[in-house]
């Protein structure tokens, strides 16, 4: 995996394309304002479209590995973690494409709030949420304490977790002696499930989006990025046989559905709602090691070369799928089209016309706005991503 000063991971990009995928069909499923009352329908809904927000913490556990890889790969390579220079990459990737989408969520957006009805499904109204969580990268605060007022802009409540990650990870593996490091990792995760518990007692949003929360799928990733950099490990995931690696996918497939029915632990939801965020990061974290250096998997993801290709705009991807919902519902209602009671057909064609626009305008400000920048954050970087 490393050649000198460059590390390259096929199938991260696949693995992340899919990761927001399911995020995209959770909000398509609930924002897209189809509304099938049928039992069927609701069961499905509920129990696997719903559960798309796992994909976020798919983002989050593949981040932390890859984030804490390259950072080891660095203090392996050069003696040190230029800190600094970690920071600007950082900034680099990260806020151009943010505070874009910042500034058309509270300056371009809300004045459509005067020319859409009032049960339009996607609102533009920025009166109830505070953007200075959103300008200080602490959106998902702005959920906890104000709700979930407005989803164009609200999505970047997990850029806002990452951000926070990125903050003081570095000051982590750069101080902490690599003997420690991997009890650094399961004291963080200990400690999340910790707060899950006690400092999230009954409050799910807060189980959800705060960031004490979430920092046990980024720890989680950036343990098994520690062990990934042990020759041992990654011959031992190496040599996984296949039908071991298809009992894993399994497992994840049949426990999606059945984080319905936390909620019906009762007295004991408290403490199985602290613990499954790490059962499924552990089980994203095993599909990134066995994807990345297992032999014997069923399928490697980088032979679908056409959803790899799309891996490089997930980000921006992510941050403006939502405001495609919104333009899509905008113009069909410009067209006398019913957008709260859709029909399958048009609900389809409306998933569809967002998917695709989505893509397109991902790659297009890929290629002529993110892409000036990035060119930029490569100039601050040791260990490069080939």
């Amino acid at each position: 995996m490393l050649d000198s000063n460059k590390v390259f991971f096929p199938n991260l990009e696949g693995l992340r394309f899919f990761a927001f995928f399911v995020v995209f069909i959770n909000h398509a499923s609930g924002c897209l304002g189809y509304n099938n009352h049928s039992e069927k329908f609701a069961y499905f809904r509920s129990h696997f479209l719903w559960n798309g927000d796992l994909g976020v913490s798919f983002f989050f556990v593949l981040s932390g590995f890859l984030i804490t890889y390259l950072l080891l790969k660095e203090k392996d390579l050069s003696g040190r973690i230029n800190i600094k220079n970690f920071y600007m990459r950082r900034v680099l990737r990260i806020w151009p494409l943010y505070f874009l989408i910042v500034f058309l969520c509270l300056v371009i957006f809300p004045m459509f709030i005067n020319i859409i009805p009032k049960w339009f499904p996607i609102g533009v109204d920025t009166s109830e949420l505070n953007p200075w969580f959103y300008l200080t990268f602490t959106g998902n605060f702005d959920y906890i304490y104000n709700g979930i007022s407005n989803v164009l802009i609200g999505v970047l409540w997990s850029v806002s977790v990452e951000e926070q990650f990125y903050l003081f990870w570095p000051l982590i593996i750069a101080f902490v002696p690599r003997k420690y490091l991997l009890k650094t990792f399961v004291i963080i995760i200990l400690g999340s499930i910790a707060y899950r518990f006690f400092g999230a007692k009954g409050v799910g949003l807060l189980i959800k989006y705060h960031s004490l929360s979430s920092v046990s799928d980024l720890a989680t990733g950036a343990l098994i990025a520690y062990l990934a950099c042990q020759k041992s490990f990654t011959d031992w995931i190496a040599n996984i046989p296949k039908y071991a690696i298809i009992l894993v996918y399994c497992l994840l497939f049949i426990l999606v559905p059945l984080r319905f029915y936390v909620w019906e632990f009762g007295y004991y939801y408290d403490h199985v709602a602290s613990i499954t965020p790490v059962i499924f990061s552990s089980l994203f974290a095993f599909i990134i090691l066995e994807q990345n250096y297992a032999k014997h998997s069923f399928y490697k993801i980088s032979n679908w070369r056409i959803i790899s290709s799309f891996g490089k705009y997930t980000y921006g991807m992510y941050c403006y799928h939502m405001l495609s919902f919104f333009c899509v519902l905008f113009i069909f209602h410009r067209m006398g089209v019913n957008v709260v009671g859709m029909s399958k057909y048009t609900f389809l064609f409306a998933a569809f016309t967002s998917f695709f626009s989505t893509l397109l305008i991902s790659e297009l400000s890929y290629t002529y706005y993110e892409s000036f920048f990035l060119k930029i954050k490569n100039r601050f970087a040791l260990i490069k991503k080939d």
